[in-house]
């Protein structure tokens, strides 16, 4: 598919390859063997009349011109994607559906805002957020019960796409009437003669922790268990202990525990939209990938 006498599949081509500076990781994300992809780029550069990336051995970087003319392509796809999901959803004869998989300290904090934003768009669009584990999560997105999934980019799930969105941060919540509660700020080296509570050891935020714990030469023994971050800051506010958790899970903030944040060897996780790589995303979704990333920087 043409326009204005560009290839869409290059233009989509060369903003893989500007995202990845890799294009390997571009060809891998598209699906392409990376000769066919080179070929898609200087396709596109003899189409223009001008390099757009600079090239080496060992890397990929945007040329002058690659940067400026990365945000003219953006928008124009942008835009073709707004008309495209504009006219499916007149041929379908409905105002589109889409269901987000998600953990749950995203599913109640920065989700929702995107799907507001989603909805103030589209308003006949019909929603459904699902919240359960990671493993719970992957499955949703991998078996098509989700188009998109709010998961952790530590570490590559296959079958998935990812976006990247950022890290997560951990803090430690405590009881209200706890000893430092009238701190900013603790060291994890303080932690280890203090009763901790947790997730249980199947859950996936309790792995990642646990092995950045150990990447760091500490080992804190989680006294007492709970099956989500919620039950887990009952516990904290309770007053049996105290819990590291990732700050999503304390936005705004609960009520009875005190939050402090780490310092000196902090802590956190990386979260990620995700997505199946054996389906193209819907319009729908495509247009709400961006939102979650504006929601969860905001």
């Amino acid at each position: 598919m043409e326009s204005n006498g560009l290839d869409l599949d290059q233009l989509r081509a060369f903003i893989a390859v500007a995202d990845h500076l890799s294009f390997r990781e571009a060809a891998e994300a598209l699906h392409l063997s990376p000769p066919a992809l080179s070929r898609r780029i200087e396709r596109l550069e003899e189409r223009v009349g001008a390099r757009l990336l600079e090239r080496t051995s060992r890397s990929v970087q945007l040329s002058s011109v690659g940067e400026a003319f990365l945000d003219r392509v953006r928008r124009v796809l942008e835009d073709l994607d707004g008309a495209v999901l504009g006219v499916h959803e007149l041929a379908s004869g409905h105002q589109g559906r889409i269901t987000v998989a998600a953990i749950p300290s995203a599913a109640t904090g920065f989700v929702p805002r995107a799907l507001v934003r989603l909805a103030d768009a589209y308003p006949g669009v019909r929603m459904r957020l699902m919240d359960g584990s990671l493993q719970e999560t992957t499955l949703a997105v991998l078996g098509g019960q989700a188009d998109l999934g709010i998961c952790f980019d530590d570490a590559p799930i296959a079958g998935l796409q990812t976006a990247p969105l950022g890290p997560d941060p951990y803090v430690l919540a405590l009881p209200p009437n706890h000893p430092w509660a009238t701190r900013d700020a603790a060291r994890l080296e303080e932690l280890i003669d203090q009763p901790l509570v947790g997730l249980g050891g199947a859950s996936g935020n309790r792995q990642l922790l646990d092995a950045q714990l150990k990447r760091l030469g500490l080992q804190l023994t989680v006294r007492h268990e709970a099956a989500h971050l919620q039950a887990v800051l009952g516990l904290v506010a309770a007053g049996l202990g105290v819990a590291l958790v990732p700050r999503l899970a304390v936005a705004p903030g609960p009520a009875g525990v005190r939050v402090l944040s780490l310092e000196g060897r902090p802590l956190s996780r990386a979260l990620a939209v995700c997505w199946s790589a054996s389906r193209r995303l819907t319009p729908l979704a495509q247009r709400l990938v961006p939102l979650l990333r504006d929601a969860f920087e905001a």
